[in-house]
């Protein structure tokens, strides 16, 4: 019953981390599109949210939940495999923590222009790194679901 539980829940965090990531890229970008201040601002705002109580909790239970399957499962803690996945989410979790920095930049921007008719030359960058920065921790989480599947090296 603990393996499939443990199972479960890896399963379940990596399905939740995902499906957060990709719900909040979504309404971030569409809403960044729409150029409204107050509508950024509120979504931004949520997208915060939605990293700190969702992602960030699965985010810590994925290495817990990984270490104790491959005990579980016999996988060497040795290997080209293992190695290529901490460092993928090393990587990921890199990009992921700039992202929750540049979108905390991005609330403060919107919700101080609110009211106005545009945002400051400033969010448009901010914007483009956290997109860069999100793509590049889907891209790292893309590749540790490759290597789950596959499990090249063992």
């Amino acid at each position: 019953m603990v393996p499939e539980f443990i199972r479960l829940a890896h399963v379940l965090s990596s399905a939740l981390m995902f499906g957060v990531g990709i719900g909040a890229f979504w309404f971030m970008f569409t809403t960044m599109r729409s150029g409204n201040p107050a509508a950024i601002a509120i979504t931004t705002r949520n997208a915060v949210r939605a990293e700190w109580f969702i992602a960030a909790p699965v985010a810590l239970i994925q290495p817990v939940t990984g270490y104790l399957l491959m005990l579980e499962l016999g996988y060497p803690l040795r290997s080209g495999w293992f190695y290529a996945v901490a460092a993928l989410y090393v990587l990921a979790g890199m990009c992921w923590v700039y992202l929750v920095k540049a979108e905390l930049g991005l609330r403060g921007l919107a919700a101080a222009h609110g009211r106005s008719a545009a945002l400051p030359g400033e969010f448009g960058t901010l914007f483009r790194r956290w997109t860069w920065l999100a793509l590049g921790s889907f891209a790292g989480v893309l590749a540790i679901f490759v290597l789950m599947v596959f499990r090249p090296g063992l």
